[in-house]
């Protein structure tokens, strides 16, 4: 430890040291920490974020000591410094006191981690490329379209768009479910249709990089049963709750924007081709960036709702708060801020009837359709057959979630220092 300790009168921080604003996790305000030379995300509570934002060079252990006093109406004692300075030094985190063979492994280890986090059965992904480089060219070029002149008329136009398709639905369900398709028609939606996704991947991509963070990785992703394009932004956790909604609306708003020149040229093109697919790009183009807002499905709408409200994982901690509540009752759940345990319980019950409903409604086409085919007994049959087979499959990813997250928590524990836990977005 002598190398930290040379580094204890006026202790600094790494350049590449990030620290983000707090985020409530649960009972828990959280704040990340980003190792940009490593890759690495920690998490620390309010208390050690309160010294690691003041390690800037400038303030000697006792003018942090009696900031932190004066703040939080306690003196830290020998032990505590030994344990901070103990967690930054295992994670490198101090200027003038880094060891390479360490950074080298923390490095690797973190994107060992990134890797195993890609594999799955029903969720994996492949990286295609690093676009940071790229979008750090384009922002000069692009910074009007972040201007409130463009994005308020956008916004305009978007909502123009949105109206259009409401007053023509009809006409638009009508002429998209009437008549063959021709081949070069259904491949031109299709090509047009996932340069739309890949551009709505990039505005979230570009939006993260002019709030300053960094764009890792721009790939494909499986997530049964759909292949689509995804952007890689874990930087989104050092922002402030509005740039991270900004950032996750971006995709949503671009894809939106990407429909003005469908609704044009179906307001004002005769019929044919051309008008048809123009009514079909934004019949299921309006249609999946509605879905893309439906904040109980783990899309933009979720993840723009969960920043809003501040929290680090609206749904999982949502579902933590309702198990304890359930078996222990409202003493458990007593440390939750009074905010917080209304927003878990209402999002809970929503999410709860909105989940229903959708199993109401499938259970309910399925077996109609069934019973068309094979009649009422042999449609209830299979019904049973199905949801037992569903039941077995959910069972099965609970224990390899309860399995992985044992040994998760082991190596956890096994490397974390004070309330600092290491965090692979």
């Amino acid at each position: 430890m002598t190398t930290v300790d040379a580094t204890w009168a006026r202790p600094r921080l790494r350049a590449t040291v990030v620290l983000g604003p707090g985020q409530w996790r649960g009972e828990k305000l959280v704040h990340h920490v980003k190792d940009g030379e490593t890759g690495w995300y920690y998490r620390v509570g309010p208390r050690e974020h309160f010294l690691l934002s003041r390690m800037d060079g400038t303030r000697t252990l006792d003018d942090l000591a009696a900031e932190y006093a004066a703040t939080y109406r306690r003196r830290l004692g020998p032990e505590n410094w030994q344990q901070l300075f103990g967690m930054l030094h295992r994670r490198q985190l101090l200027a003038d006191a880094t060891d390479p063979e360490t950074i080298a492994r923390l490095t690797a280890s973190a994107a060992e981690g990134a890797a195993n986090a890609r594999r799955g059965a029903l969720s994996a992904r492949w990286p295609l490329f690093d676009p940071d480089r790229l979008f750090t060219r384009l922002l000069p070029r692009l910074g009007a379209l972040f201007s409130w002149g463009f994005v308020l008329p956008a916004l305009l136009a978007v909502l123009a768009v949105t109206g259009y398709v409401a007053v023509h639905l009809p006409d638009l369900m009508h002429g998209v479910g009437s008549g063959h398709r021709p081949l070069a028609a259904i491949v031109a939606a299709v090509v047009i249709t996932w340069a739309i996704v890949f551009v709505h991947e990039c505005a979230h991509g570009l939006t993260c990089r002019h709030f300053g963070g960094r764009v890792t990785e721009i790939g494909l992703m499986w997530r049964f049963p759909l292949l689509a394009p995804y952007c890689k932004v874990d930087d989104i956790v050092l922002f402030t709750p509005r740039r991270r909604v900004a950032t996750a609306f971006a995709g949503v708003f671009v894809s939106m924007l990407a429909l003005v020149p469908f609704a044009a040229i179906r307001a004002w093109v005769g019929a044919g081709a051309l008008r048809d697919l123009a009514g079909t790009m934004l019949l299921f183009g309006t249609a999946t960036a509605a879905l893309n807002l439906v904040p109980f499905l783990r899309l933009d709408g979720y993840h723009m709702l969960s920043h809003a409200l501040n929290l680090a994982d609206l749904r999982a901690d949502t579902y933590r708060f309702w198990g304890r509540l359930l078996r222990g009752g409202p003493a458990t759940v007593a440390g939750y801020r009074r905010r917080n345990r209304l927003v878990y319980t209402g999002y809970g019950l929503a999410s709860a009837a909105f989940a229903v409903t959708v199993l109401t409604l499938l259970v309910r086409f399925w077996y109609v359709s069934l019973a068309g085919w094979l009649g009422p007994g042999w449609a209830v049959a299979v019904l049973l057959a199905e949801a037992l087979l569903l039941l077995a499959f959910a069972g099965h990813l609970a224990r390899r979630r309860r399995a992985a997250g044992g040994s998760a928590s082991a190596g956890t524990a096994a490397t974390q220092a004070g309330s600092a836990r290491p965090s692979r977005q």
